[in-house]
């Protein structure tokens, strides 16, 4: 069983914890993070060192990792902690949901996770460094760039192409054949259906406050 060390130690790092260690061959051997948010120096039994000092704790030729942090700075955090960890010597692991479907002749590249239940299309190329949540859909010829962050429930229609940094929120939707270009953020159930500029946000609408209470609906 190959053993990794997990950079993070939010909320991210913990449900990639939980991945690796209960539905991959990995083994998780401890965590590490930048010193100055060393709050605890074990979580779930395991080390957390600071990251300055994990080459001497963990060697790379030892350890694989997976940078398991969010989409802080649109991506620019983890994307960082990527480069740093490669130029160190590791070998950055994937996880990869045993309850995702992937098709024929899809690329992966490096860092990344594909979540449970998320189904992958044919002919799909996934950079480096990026995380698709559960319950996701990526259709065919779609190119998904390093650095993105793809959260729960998306859809991604066939012929895509989603450029780097960029994140999209939970149940956002992007139309066949559109570029989403270099560092958007796409809100939460927002609709994608032309190309967009670098660095756009999209916000979904907000549902609508009735004013009536839910007492007084009619019944039917």
């Amino acid at each position: 069983m190959d053993k990794i060390i997990l950079y993070g130690n939010g909320s991210a790092a913990r449900v990639a914890y939980y991945n690796f260690q209960y539905d991959s061959h990995y083994q998780v051997a401890g965590f590490t993070v930048d010193s100055q948010y060393l709050k605890e120096q074990e979580l779930f039994g395991l080390p957390v060192v600071p990251f300055d000092q994990v080459h001497t704790v963990f060697p790379a030729d030892e350890y694989g990792m997976h940078i398991a942090v969010g989409y802080l700075g649109v991506n620019q955090v983890r994307a960082a902690r990527f480069q740093q960890a490669r130029e160190l010597g590791y070998r950055l692991v994937n996880f990869i949901s045993s309850g995702a479907v992937i098709g024929e002749d899809v690329e992966i590249g490096e860092n990344c996770s594909i979540g449970v239940n998320t189904v992958i299309h044919p002919f799909v190329k996934i950079g480096d460094n990026v995380f698709i949540g559960a319950n996701s859909f990526v259709g065919h010829d779609s190119i998904i760039e390093d650095h993105c962050y793809i959260s729960d429930c998306v859809t991604i229609a066939g012929s895509v192409k989603v450029e780097p940094y960029c994140f999209l929120g939970i149940k956002s939707t992007i139309r066949n054949k559109v570029r989403l270009a270099r560092s958007c953020v796409v809100g939460a159930g927002a609709l994608i259906l032309q190309d967009t500029n670098e660095k756009e946000v999209y916000l979904g609408k907000p549902a609508d406050l009735l004013t009536i209470t839910s007492d007084e609906l009619p019944v039917q």
